[in-house]
């Protein structure tokens, strides 16, 4: 594990042992600092992040009930595995709940929130041009969360979990720099975001979908591809179809 990851531990954010150790491994975990497969030692991680080891085993065994590790007995764990159905599967779930929760916060929004996607969007396109990826990460992870918001408290957690698990694939697989990536979804986030501001729920619910679907199959491309995602492609079919 890198220093960077120590440091992302002791930011004034994060100041419950539990949680600053939790924040530090997820975010390590999904930017491919910690790869998968890779066995995790409490002693060393616990060094490294500064914190006990009663704290650190609560944020592993946070981090199991997510889904980002696997605990192979008590007191050994490793960073959960890739798989093309794990991949299938994920992106199906994400594709259909954030259609059906796009669909309904649309009504809800605020013109401040709509003022907002603009912004998060003004944002991709001067974070792209850094060269950064975690730098361009941060305002796409907002805009898809702004997306979805207000849909519901319990369908926004889910989706947030679903989105870091996303996260964490395309980090892994997709090579291309933040400008690269970013010159092929632009114009995909600026018509899901026209159709948010216009107020219309289902055009703004098949855009994000068929937006997903694109990301998920250049993902699946390049990590297995020979593998027919039946779960993605049912998915979509769905949620471009209503």
């Amino acid at each position: 594990m890198t220093a960077r990851v120590a440091e992302v531990a002791n930011t004034p954010a994060h100041p419950d042992e539990v949680s600053r150790a939790h924040h530090a491994l997820r975010r390590a975990i999904m930017h491919g600092e910690l790869r998968a497969g890779d066995p995790l030692s409490q002693v060393e991680l616990a060094r490294q992040l500064g914190v006990s080891r009663g704290p650190l085993r609560e944020a592993l065994r946070i981090l199991q009930r997510e889904g980002f590790i696997q605990q192979e007995s008590q007191h050994r764990a490793r960073v959960a595995a890739f798989s093309d159905e794990d991949l299938d599967e994920l992106y199906a779930m994400r594709i259909s709940l954030e259609s059906l929760a796009i669909g309904i916060a649309v009504p809800r929004m605020s013109e401040e929130h709509l003022r907002r996607l603009d912004q998060l969007l003004q944002e991709m396109d001067d974070k792209a041009s850094t060269g950064d990826v975690e730098q361009w990460e941060c305002p796409h992870e907002e805009f898809h969360r702004a997306l979805v918001h207000p849909s519901g408290p319990r369908i926004e957690r889910e989706l947030a979990l679903l989105s870091d698990h996303a996260t964490r694939y395309r980090m892994a697989f997709v090579s291309w720099n933040p400008l690269e990536w970013q010159a092929g979804t632009s114009e995909q986030h600026r018509t899901i975001a026209e159709a948010v501001k216009s107020r219309d729920a289902s055009a703004a619910s098949r855009t994000l979908a068929a937006h997903l679907g694109r990301t998920a199959l250049v993902v699946l491309s390049i990590a297995s591809p020979t593998y027919e995602p039946v779960r993605i492609r049912r998915a979509l079919a769905a949620a471009c179809s209503s």
